[in-house]
């Protein structure tokens, strides 16, 4: 998503569930009884594949979700991408170009519903590319498990194939989430989204659906890659302490395990949207140029002529750190926005196998 922006996998494409399994006197799954855990639960010892309609419908109820949670943090992370002032850094202590004083400023200026611009083409963005992702990474996931790849090397490819495949097929929807934000209450460039398709592909034809869509790929392969590799590593690392006869039976550990998909996604999604990113930022910069740049973000973004030019203008007109601006909301949205979509994802894929006639 957003990357999303971008929306995140989840913890598992097929498994049922049953909380009864995770008591200490039931053995948890082993390696051996599945070569990657996520394609199962440690919430339970079957493991039943979810067909393709199931894999797609349950990431799109968690994209869905998830983006009705995070909706005020996106809005504020993309409002401070796109400014190109001098800012200043501190450390613990409020600044006026800094989260919370935008917030206060969006609120002040467009009251509550500033914090929500862009919401519908952000819910179509997150549904579809719930659905997209899902659905690929579990066909990927089926046809690298004949090779003769590492566990985590086939989690890291099947993760950023699938996000880069979503990105590209949802991309539009994330552009239009982008100029709806940037666009001034007063003087709105778009009044619809139809109205907006319509305007954008009348004055930049079919490429400017896609303006940014290179940077966006090279932030979301590494991105998913590095969220199921996180988020492999980190489930086995549980499972092995839920195994372990030191803390097997901690009480903490067995309240932990109804969130555990929730937990663990959302430490992967912070990870990875560390290491990613400037690139996340040089993709909304992107996102907005074109014939109506001077409309968008009070006219403050550059032109620029491509991902090279932006970023060497980022740093040498703004400062290194100026790539990272937006940082501390897109960490605050992207723990709960993964933790949102992994435990949704279990929960709805739990209860399509439970209908579902074994």
């Amino acid at each position: 998503m957003s990357q999303a922006t971008t929306p995140l996998p989840a913890a598992a494409v097929s498994a049922g569930h049953n909380n009864k399994t995770l008591a200490s006197t039931q053995p948890l799954p082993t390696p051996t009884q599945s070569d990657n855990v996520l394609l199962q639960t440690s919430r339970s010892n079957s493991v039943r594949k979810l067909s393709p309609a199931e894999s797609a419908f349950c990431g799109a109820t968690a994209g869905v979700v998830s983006r009705a949670i995070v909706a005020p943090f996106d809005v504020v992370k993309i409002t401070l991408q796109l400014q190109t002032q001098q800012r200043s850094y501190a450390f613990l202590r409020p600044t006026n170009d800094g989260m919370l004083a935008c917030a206060a400023r969006i609120l002040r200026k467009e009251g509550a519903r500033g914090l929500f611009k862009g919401n519908l083409s952000a819910e179509y963005l997150y549904l579809t590319y719930g659905a997209v992702q899902f659905l690929v990474f579990d066909a990927i996931e089926s046809t690298l498990k004949q090779s003769r790849l590492p566990k985590r090397a086939r989690s890291f490819v099947g993760g950023a194939l699938a996000g880069a495949i979503a990105t590209s097929a949802t991309y539009p929807f994330d552009l239009l989430r982008t100029r709806f934000i940037a666009q001034e209450t007063g003087n709105k460039v778009h009044k619809s989204i139809l109205g907006a398709v319509r305007q954008i592909h009348a004055e930049e034809g079919v490429r400017g659906f896609y303006r940014g869509l290179w940077p966006a790929c090279l932030q979301i392969m590494p991105y998913m890659g590095i969220v199921f590799t996180s988020y492999d590593t980190l489930a086995s690392s549980y499972s092995w302490m839920r195994r372990s006869l030191l803390v097997g039976n901690s009480p903490i550990l067995r309240g932990l395990d109804a969130v555990q998909d929730a937990i663990i996604g959302g430490s992967a999604a912070v990870i990875a949207k560390t290491c990613v990113y400037p690139l996340d930022l040089v993709r909304k910069r992107l996102q907005v140029q074109g014939p109506q740049l001077a409309n968008f973000a009070y006219g403050a973004v550059p032109k620029y002529t491509g991902m090279a030019n932006a970023l060497a203008y980022i740093v040498r007109s703004e400062g290194y750190l100026a790539l990272f601006r937006g940082l501390t909301p897109a960490l605050i949205k992207a723990a709960p926005a993964s933790a949102a979509i992994f435990y949704v994802y279990g929960y709805t894929r739990d209860l399509v196998l439970t209908v579902r006639p074994k």
